[in-house]
């Protein structure tokens, strides 16, 4: 009787430790996006965003803080959360009929910058002719090929979560590599 207990117990640990990969097993927001970035150089930052208009041209009572400034981009800090787990993606508010879009945000912790996640992401895949059956296949748009037959840069907007593109892409038997490509202040020597 024990050795059945102990047999099914170990049966359904390996059951289940053979379903649950990294990828599925997220829970965090911007979780997957920020390990494909590098978590040992990114962490990400749930109360940041990212938005291409000035603090004078967006509301006041979004309550944003300006951080920081780099490029075309303004960093600014939310008062709350605004990604939760499906939603770590490009963000649109409403206020008073206007739309305001806004990206996250991961901060680069050598060089305390924050790195503003576009949309952009490296792909590439087991074989090159599988590459443009991917990008078909999810709707992505082709912004160039590399110089390895079987890589692009793509931008996968509109999308509601980069996450859950992550996670299907990982599953996906064609894809060999999806990570992000960001926009953050380039490091100046002293």
């Amino acid at each position: 009787m024990k050795s059945r207990l102990k047999s099914s117990l170990h049966a359904a640990l390996f059951a289940t430790l053979l379903s649950s990969s990294a990828a599925q097993a997220y829970l965090l927001p911007c979780q997957l996006v920020t390990q494909m970035a590098g978590t040992e150089i990114y962490e990400a930052q749930l109360q940041r965003v990212a938005s291409l208009l000035a603090p004078q041209d967006l509301p006041a009572e979004l309550d944003l803080a300006l951080l920081q400034r780099h490029g075309g981009w303004y960093i600014y800090h939310t008062p709350q959360v605004w990604f939760s787990k499906q939603t770590c993606g490009p963000l649109d508010k409403t206020f008073n009929d206007k739309h305001y879009a806004f990206m996250p945000v991961l901060l680069n912790k050598k060089t305390g910058n924050n790195a503003v996640l576009t949309g952009t992401f490296v792909l590439r895949t087991y074989r090159p002719e599988h590459l443009q059956e991917v990008i078909d296949r999810y709707g992505f748009k082709m912004v160039t090929r590399l110089p390895k037959d079987d890589m692009a840069i793509i931008d996968v907007k509109p999308i509601q979560s980069y996450d859950d593109m992550i996670e299907a892409l990982d599953k996906d038997r064609d894809v060999d590599l999806i990570a992000p490509i960001m926009s953050e202040p380039r490091f100046r020597p002293r």
